[in-house]
């Protein structure tokens, strides 16, 4: 453009340049376009250009009065705390997790505060060991991740036992899932519940690739693949394929184990 109309293609970046200026004061904010406002289509092209494509620490969204976001105010005169207070008092959840299904293992968690699904692999076995015992010391759950459920989890902390598309540790040879393995997974280690992990949250719909060099005997070991070959996770669950089906998978899980499950 710049070569055949060098007018207009100058004048383009001056509008592109001046454009905010422009949508602040006379169209829109940053934040009202759709499908994608204008802070989310500049961090794009800065990053398709490799250029610096941070932000300032931030919002322009009216989190204050949007239902659906949750945040905390300071206090600029805090009061004291009283003499009686218990700096390891517990914050329990208010949720019972599968009471209002009725499930034969349903509980209260101990916390609010828990430690969130990453699998052995991603982290070390000493980084897995450390939440682990954390977890047990500070009263609150680990989840497993969707990579099995390996030694390393068993430092006392109870867990969440995650199984996404490739049922690492309860599955069968073709990759299908496998129940009895699941029930055994689970009576052998302190499992309070099992979640469902639809798919990849970084890379939803497309599944992911374990390279097989990656596929070490300890880790082949834990989630029943074969040693040192590829391992896809693949793109949806096999063991249903609509709603209807994964509910009934839900309800299957739940009266085989006794224990809550999520999705």
């Amino acid at each position: 453009m710049l070569r055949n109309f060098p007018v207009i293609g100058h004048a383009r970046y001056l509008l592109e340049t001046i454009g905010p200026e422009l949508r602040q004061y006379i169209v829109t904010s940053n934040e009202e376009e759709r499908p994608f406002s204008r802070d989310q289509r500049s961090w794009i092209y800065a990053s398709a250009k490799e250029e610096n494509n941070y932000f300032g620490f931030g919002t322009e969204v009216d989190v204050e009065h949007v239902q659906g976001h949750a945040y905390l105010k300071q206090r600029t005169f805090a009061g004291a705390l009283p003499d009686a207070h218990d700096p390891q008092a517990p914050l329990p959840s208010a949720k019972v997790l599968g009471g209002p299904r009725g499930r034969a293992k349903a509980f209260r968690p101990a916390s609010v505060v828990n430690i969130s699904a990453m699998s052995f692999g991603s982290l070390s076995g000493a980084a897995i060991t450390a939440l682990n015992k954390g977890a047990a010391l500070a009263g609150t759950m680990h989840n497993t991740g969707e990579g099995g459920l390996s030694p390393y989890h068993r430092g006392g902390g109870d867990l969440v036992l995650q199984m996404g598309t490739a049922y690492f540790g309860c599955r069968n040879e073709d990759g299908s899932f496998n129940l009895d393995k699941l029930k055994d997974v689970v009576a052998g280690a302190p499992v309070k519940a099992t979640e469902i992990k639809l798919s990849q949250g970084a890379k939803p719909g497309l599944g992911g690739m374990l390279p097989g060099a990656k596929v070490t005997e300890e880790i082949a070991g834990i989630r029943g693949i074969p040693l040192g070959k590829d391992c896809a996770s693949p793109a949806r669950h096999t063991a249903f394929s609509d709603v209807d089906s994964m509910l009934d998978f839900v309800e299957l899980l739940a009266a085989e184990t006794g224990l809550p499950v999520g999705v």
